[in-house]
Protein backbone atom coordinates (compact mmCIF):
# COMPACT_ATOMS: atom_id res chain seq x y z
CA UNK A 1 0.00 0.00 0.00
CA UNK A 2 1.24 3.46 -0.78
CA UNK A 3 2.69 5.53 2.03
CA UNK A 4 0.12 8.33 1.76
CA UNK A 5 -2.76 5.86 2.13
CA UNK A 6 -1.19 4.39 5.25
CA UNK A 7 -0.74 7.88 6.70
CA UNK A 8 -4.38 8.83 6.07
CA UNK A 9 -5.73 5.55 7.43
CA UNK A 10 -3.56 5.83 10.54
CA UNK A 11 -4.85 9.35 11.16
CA UNK A 12 -8.45 8.25 10.77
CA UNK A 13 -7.89 5.30 13.11
CA UNK A 14 -6.31 7.57 15.75
CA UNK A 15 -9.26 9.95 15.63
CA UNK A 16 -11.86 7.17 15.81
CA UNK A 17 -10.12 5.42 18.71
CA UNK A 18 -9.72 8.69 20.61
CA UNK A 19 -13.40 9.53 20.17
CA UNK A 20 -14.52 6.05 21.25
CA UNK A 21 -12.28 6.16 24.30
CA UNK A 22 -13.53 9.65 25.17
CA UNK A 23 -17.17 8.56 24.98
CA UNK A 24 -16.43 5.56 27.20
CA UNK A 25 -14.73 7.75 29.80
CA UNK A 26 -17.41 10.42 29.56
CA UNK A 27 -15.33 13.34 28.39
CA UNK A 28 -12.40 14.47 26.32
CA UNK A 29 -9.20 14.79 28.32
CA UNK A 30 -6.13 16.73 27.23
CA UNK A 31 -4.48 13.48 26.12
CA UNK A 32 -7.38 12.55 23.88
CA UNK A 33 -7.32 16.05 22.40
CA UNK A 34 -3.61 15.61 21.64
CA UNK A 35 -4.28 12.25 19.96
CA UNK A 36 -7.04 13.81 17.83
CA UNK A 37 -4.74 16.66 16.80
CA UNK A 38 -2.00 14.17 15.89
CA UNK A 39 -4.52 12.22 13.81
CA UNK A 40 -5.48 15.36 11.92
CA UNK A 41 -1.81 16.22 11.35
CA UNK A 42 -1.21 12.68 10.05
CA UNK A 43 -4.10 13.03 7.60
CA UNK A 44 -2.76 16.40 6.40
CA UNK A 45 0.69 14.90 5.79
CA UNK A 46 -0.90 12.01 3.89
CA UNK A 47 -2.77 14.42 1.63
CA UNK A 48 0.40 16.44 1.07
CA UNK A 49 2.28 13.28 0.09
CA UNK A 50 -0.49 12.37 -2.33
CA UNK A 51 -0.31 15.79 -3.97
CA UNK A 52 3.49 15.59 -4.10
CA UNK A 53 3.31 12.28 -5.96
CA UNK A 54 0.92 13.84 -8.46
CA UNK A 55 -1.71 11.12 -8.26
Amino acid sequence: MEQWKISILTGVALIILALIFSFIRGGISIWMAIVIVLGVIDIIFGIMRKKKEGI
